[in-house]
């Protein structure tokens, strides 16, 4: 049936007609910029895209920082696609099946789940994203005892570029539910999403400061010393936040004062962001010690329990982000990681003695357990962990372009150290606008990633290596992953690419084509 460019048009946005990365990295000015809010207006743009021969990009909040959204021919919107479907209790009581529409941002999950009593128990730093974007990308929180959020994921609905709908899950074409776990959005359009969530819960969070040499020399037992850790590096001030949390029934208590929380103490750090970018970058050193200082205080409060705060789950996993930047983060076994933290903690180091550039700060430190059985286990089984903690997960598969490392798995024995990834988020910030230098900088990191088996996160600001070079010296400029997809990704990668192209023969969903071509996606 044919359509017309009018009954396209009324879907568009009337106050919309550009799109650019929340950290305003990247800028499009696609010809359509289209908010629907139901299938049929959904089924009503991919016929009509086939009839005028357009690409269909599909975005969230734009949180992902590189031009993976990127497009000039028609941008999709699922921001008023968003409501909660439906509410399936286990008979159990342990878990709900949350089904929803996959334009829902997390922040009106969280809130739909907390009136009913529950709350996802896995989230990452933010909750502005979408549910198909966390999906899409590969997300992650930091813990020892969960892995990607995608974990928490019963089943994906995606509308093909056929028009059809097709529903996937564990037990439902597997294969295409692995693919649709870390799609790119370029599988099919995720139209519907269940979630499994657990009765809600509050964070006891414990925050000290540590010696970058001492987090180094207590590797070994950090990372699962409770559910939840994260550390934040100052590379300049030798010293680190080691923040841990678990869950309990504690009465709520608000966390220290934060210094670049008040409006003063935030545009104080940007200014002197910008002066280090913008006239004199070799006080950043100093600037970085200044601001630790101001946030945190200086000396260690490691063993001590440091300041301790009780917050709603949501509150406590969730983390300021401070300014726009550029993020460049890899995923590497944590085993390696004391070696790895050496060698870019010497080239930081090295390069501040000689001027070649300067560093941001914090470095972020996480981990996740992204390892996976051989076989999918129960849906319904309880993963027990140490000291009581228990994970239900919607499913145990790996997504076909999970960037992280394969590792031996564990969640039902002793966790370690060899069980677990490592990612490590090099951020640079964007004060005022102003781009600092990044690449030197993200090339001598991305090297010491790769080294150790690294991947980068598909959806941040890497480099990604050249045929002719190892890497890129002089330019931040997006290389890609093309020359080393097959070797990567293997097997996996080669299936997720048949299955895209059975879906998409006509390649419906490759708007930022660039992209896709750059990184081996095609």
């Amino acid at each position: 049936m044919a359509v017309s460019m009018q009954d396209v048009r009324v879907l568009a946005s009337t106050t919309r007609t550009s799109h650019h990365t929340w950290a305003l990295t990247f800028f499009c000015r696609p010809e359509l910029y289209l908010q629907p809010s139901s299938i049929e207006q959904l089924q009503t743009i991919v016929r009509a895209a086939h009839q005028f021969k357009k690409t269909i990009t599909v975005t969230g909040a734009g949180h992902s920082p590189s031009d993976i959204t990127m497009t000039k021919d028609w941008l999709i919107n699922l921001d008023n696609f968003n409501n909660v479907l439906s509410f399936s209790r286990h008979e159990s009581g342990l878990f709900t099946d949350v089904r929803v529409e996959a334009g829902i941002r997390i922040y009106q999950l969280n809130a739909a789940l907390a009136s009913r009593g529950l709350a996802l128990q896995n989230l990452g730093s933010i909750s502005d994203q979408s549910i198909a974007g966390i999906i899409s990308t590969g997300t992650h929180g930091s813990s020892a005892y969960h892995g990607l959020v995608s974990q928490q994921i019963v089943d994906i609905t995606l509308l093909l570029a056929s028009g059809d709908l097709l529903t996937v899950s564990p037990t439902v074409q597997p294969d295409l539910f692995r693919a649709a776990m870390l799609s790119l959005g370029k599988l099919g359009i995720i139209t519907h999403v269940t979630i499994r969530a657990i009765p809600s819960f509050t964070i006891h969070s414990f925050q000290e400061i540590i010696d970058f040499d001492k987090l180094l020399e207590d590797w070994s037992t950090v990372w699962t010393s409770k559910e939840y850790v994260r550390v934040w590096w100052f590379p300049y001030s030798r010293k680190c936040i080691l923040w841990r949390a678990q869950k309990s029934r504690k009465s709520l208590s608000a966390p220290r004062d934060s210094f670049y929380g008040t409006w003063l103490g935030r545009k104080l750090y940007e200014t002197l962001l910008w002066f280090a970018t913008r006239i004199y970058k070799r006080a950043m050193p100093a600037i970085e010690r200044f601001v630790f200082r101001r946030q945190y205080g200086w000396e260690s409060t490691y063993g001590l329990g440091g300041s301790e705060a009780v917050q709603n789950s949501v509150d406590g996993l969730n983390m300021d982000c401070l300014f726009r930047q550029f993020v460049n983060e890899w995923a590497l076994p944590l085993k390696h990681g004391v070696e790895v933290l050496k060698l870019v903690d010497q080239a930081v180091t090295k390069a501040a003695e000689s001027g070649a550039y300067y560093v941001h700060a914090p470095i972020e430190v996480r981990c996740s357990n992204c390892s996976y059985p051989d076989k999918e286990t129960t849906p319904f089984e309880i993963i027990e962990m140490s000291g009581g903690i228990g994970a239900i997960p919607g499913n145990t598969l790996r997504p076909l372009l999970d960037y992280s490392p394969v590792v031996p798995y564990s969640f039902t024995g002793p966790i370690s150290n060899e069980n677990l990834t490592l990612y490590l988020n090099a951020t640079m910030y964007r004060p005022f606008g102003r781009d600092p230098p990044i690449g030197q900088w993200y090339s001598e990191f991305e090297d010491i990633m790769a080294a150790y088996g690294g991947k980068p996160h598909w959806a941040k600001n890497f480099i990604g290596k050249s045929p002719e070079k190892t890497n890129v010296p002089t330019s931040g400029e997006m290389v890609g992953l093309a020359s080393v997809f097959e070797n990567w990704y293997g097997e996996d990668g080669k299936k997720y690419k048949a299955i895209r192209e059975k879906l998409d023969p006509e390649g419906l969903l490759f708007g930022g084509k660039e992209w896709a071509i750059r990184n081996g996606i095609i």
